[in-house]
């Protein structure tokens, strides 16, 4: 400090008063001035360590938030995986090969209470939020249970992987029945996938525990139908973070709800069809990522011995910038896709002519991932069908949206509350309107 080198310089004369003192010091080269100079050095460095303290000090106060988060996010995670090794170890099956089986799922139950105007049926595998009948409930039915294995070891350091859900909706199997499931057989850079599943051209879906058993805006834009395919991926590393991937399918159409053509009138159950999609995905972080899509579906729906074309072009998008913020969606248009879980109609009859039906459709959400807790989520979607081939009273529009919030009681537990409404437009008519409102609690196994 300054008053050592004042202290020093004073005691420096003292000693040179004195006598034969100055002499002595006089035979060696300065040496008061290099104690002093030392001294200040010294001093400088102790200045430069204590602003180096005080800047470690305040980034790790500023960074003590986030640390704290992130800590409880990781017990958090640690919790559900623990849980999950405990519920695998107990619930473990034996297959008749001795390879690993395990149980998983969901038991969901929900209540609602619906507000409409107007009473209006549609087809139960359309149906997004209600046909406009008020009322109140509460189900079971949309509990999932499934199993999942892993296979043997195959050539060129692949594994084969399998999976089946099933649930107890009606409208989807008149009861127990498949949801979806697959046999993969899996390589590093590409698999061969074969069940039933969702359809590639569209393979986002907004996030809802009031809708499972018909997934959220089912007719408004989500082309969710899960049905029989045979399906190649393969994958490409365009850099350590940003991958390449491609996907071709032989899918079957479900063609019984794609028309209200006359009872008489012959119409095949279902047609094969060709998909692809080429996509990229893109990690900024283990939290942060980018993923985007482009597809295409052609088929031919047989009614009345004639061939109708059924053709889609579709784009899906998936942003997640920053930890709580996550955008994802779904763009499509075509003819005749009620085949594939869009709205019908699909097919009409113009006199004694049979028409595709023209359509755009599309959906968004936001979602809000706000702690590891909690969320929010806010989507939207709709279809529009072209009027021409519309009679009265067929559907030629829908308008959905909705929000919901969903907090994680405990590692398995899930609390949802949702709100929603939907415009139904018919032609010639004004339509119907809806408002639906769900309270959800699940337990994932």
């Amino acid at each position: 400090m300054w008053w050592d080198r004042y202290l020093c310089k004073l005691a420096c004369a003292l000693l040179m008063a004195l006598p034969g003192v100055d002499a002595a010091l006089a035979q060696t080269p300065a040496p008061m001035e290099k104690i002093l100079d030392r001294l200040d050095e010294l001093e400088k460095q102790n200045r430069a360590l204590l602003d180096e303290i005080r800047s470690l000090r305040e980034e790790v106060k500023a960074r003590q938030p986030v640390g704290a988060e992130a800590a409880e996010d990781l017990k958090d995670r640690v919790g559900v995986a623990e849980n999950r090794i405990a519920e695998q170890a107990q619930s473990k099956v034996g297959s008749g090969q001795r390879l690993p089986v395990s149980l998983n799922g969901m038991i969901l139950f929900d209540s609602n209470l619906i507000h409409g105007t107007g009473v209006y049926s549609v087809p139960a595998n359309y149906a997004s939020y209600s046909e406009g009948v008020p009322g109140a409930g509460a189900t079971l039915s949309q509990s999932i249970i499934g199993l999942r294995f892993e296979g043997p070891s195959i050539a060129g350091g692949g594994q084969i992987h399998g999976s089946i859900a099933m649930d107890f909706v009606a409208g989807n199997n008149n009861g127990f029945g498949i949801r979806n499931g697959v046999i993969s057989f899996d390589w590093r850079d590409r698999s061969f996938t074969a069940g039933q599943d969702k359809t590639i051209i569209a393979p986002l879906e907004p996030t809802s525990f009031a809708h499972t058993g018909v997934p959220a805006l089912s007719g408004a834009g989500n082309l969710w139908l899960w049905r029989p395919q045979i399906k190649f991926e393969e994958r490409h590393a365009l850099t350590p973070h940003t991958k390449a991937v491609f996907q071709a399918a032989l899918f079957s159409t479900d063609e019984i709800y794609a028309s209200s053509l006359p009872v008489l009138t012959y119409v095949e159950d279902t047609r094969p069809a060709l998909q692809a999609r080429l996509g990229v995905t893109h990690d900024w972080s283990d939290r942060t990522k980018f993923s985007a899509g482009i597809a295409a579906h052609e088929s031919e729906s047989h009614v009345a011995g004639k061939s109708l074309p059924s053709r889609v072009l579709s784009g899906d998008l998936l942003v997640k910038p920053l930890r709580w913020l996550e955008v994802s969606g779904t763009v499509l248009h075509g003819e005749n896709f009620a085949n594939l879980g869009g709205l019908p109609l699909g097919v009409a009859s113009v006199g004694t002519n049979y028409i595709p039906i023209r359509g755009s459709a599309g959906w968004m959400q936001i979602a809000l991932p706000v702690t590891s807790r909690l969320t929010f989520d806010a989507y939207a979607g709709r279809q529009v069908n072209a009027s021409r081939g519309l009679t009265l009273y067929q559907i030629a529009g829908t308008l959905v949206y909705a929000g919901n919030v969903l907090y994680r009681v405990g590692p398995n537990v899930m609390l949802g509350f949702e709100g929603g409404h939907e415009d139904i437009v018919f032609a010639g008519h004004t339509g119907i309107l809806a408002n639906r409102y769900d309270a959800t609690l699940a337990y994932l196994f």
